[in-house]
């Protein structure tokens, strides 16, 4: 073996042991919970925000409601522009990436919102879950597509000439 070969396998042993004598001081303080807690969380970890979720679902709805407003346009139209909008609004806003969570905000917005102008339809005709899809579907490209706009335009009006 050589000297580099040598050295090698003495840190190896060396991390074996401090890698055993931290799991046995853990072990002894009832660390066996909090070790299994961080292992859980640590793949997920950054990928979801309930707090993200709940901010983009306030400001889908609050946008939905304010296209809602505007005459001559359709409903369903108007929940898609709110969802757009308030997915730009976070892009622009959050300088943390929160494309799972508006995704997810606008879908369900879009959704339940057409989901209860054709309630008749959907309840009767059996048109509820196609229909829930579909524009759960297009919710979730408009809410996604706004926050990318959004975080595009932050990063321009942020970056240095």
């Amino acid at each position: 073996m050589s000297s580099t070969d040598e050295l090698l396998a003495d840190l190896d042993g060396d991390a074996d042991a401090d890698e055993s004598a931290a799991r046995e001081s853990s072990d002894d303080s009832g660390g066996r919970i909090q070790r299994a807690k961080a292992r859980v969380a640590s793949p997920f970890e950054g990928l979801f925000s309930l707090r993200g979720f709940l901010l983009a679902l306030a400001l889908s709805v609050v946008g939905m409601l304010a296209a809602g407003v505007v005459p001559l346009l359709p409903s369903g139209v108007a929940a898609l522009v709110g969802v757009f909008a308030a997915g730009f609004l976070l892009g622009l806003v959050r300088s943390r990436r929160s494309y799972l969570e508006v995704a997810l905000a606008g879908a369900g917005t879009a959704a339940v919102a057409t989901l209860v102008d054709y309630l008749l339809l959907a309840a009767l005709g059996g048109f509820g879950v196609p229909l829930a899809a579909i524009t759960g579907g297009a919710g979730l490209l408009a809410g996604v597509g706004g926050h990318y706009f959004g975080r595009d335009l932050r990063d321009g009006l942020t970056r240095d000439l």
